[in-house]
């Protein structure tokens, strides 16, 4: 590594592999610009981005950073996806993205914090449902038994309310006939 410009790629890349929670390495030869433009903005909005950088730089950064695992999915001309949030969105709008437009893009790996995951598990990753999207259901299924409660101590108060509606439009009818 004789160069400024190299040591520089290897401590950017140690940087966003010590810090990212998910790296996915893909292949990524065969996507035209505008492909590759759309995924970078798409991977931007979901929290995540497409770093390209020699594979060299990348096995030396990958084992800078404690992440030696992830040498072995380095062959070949490939990106990594690294995620700055959550690592489901951005696993999902990386695999979602490729599949509707179709880009040829092979994923061959990645990491999930220290977990190495095959192409599979990324896939995986992907069909989970984000954060957010867990939170929501994890405070309706709160929700749900509190409500219930509710309604079930509000039932006879309801039912008392009603028969002294009753009684009281009854008094009133009884009342116009005579």
């Amino acid at each position: 590594m004789p160069t400024d410009k190299g040591r520089a790629a290897v401590a950017e890349m140690k940087d966003i592999f010590e810090a990212s929670p998910l790296v996915i390495a893909a292949e990524y030869s065969g996507v035209d610009v505008a492909g590759m433009t759309g995924l970078r903005q798409e991977l931007r909005a979901n929290g995540a981005r497409f770093k390209v950088v020699k594979n060299t730089f990348a096995r030396l950064a990958a084992d800078e950073a404690g992440r030696s695992e992830l040498k072995e999915v380095m062959t070949g001309p490939i990106g990594f996806v690294v995620a700055d949030g959550d690592p489901a969105a951005a696993a999902k709008a990386f695999v979602n993205f490729a599949k509707d437009k179709d880009l040829p893009i092979n994923i061959v790996g990645g990491m999930l914090d220290a977990d190495v995951l095959s192409a599979d598990r990324v896939t995986a990753l992907a069909k989970l449902p984000s954060k957010e999207e867990l939170i929501a259901k994890m405070l309706g299924s709160m929700n749900s038994p509190m409500s219930g409660l509710v309604m079930v101590m509000n039932g006879p108060i309801r039912a008392l309310a009603t028969v002294l509606q009753k009684h009281v439009e009854n008094q009133q009818s009884a009342g116009d006939a005579a």
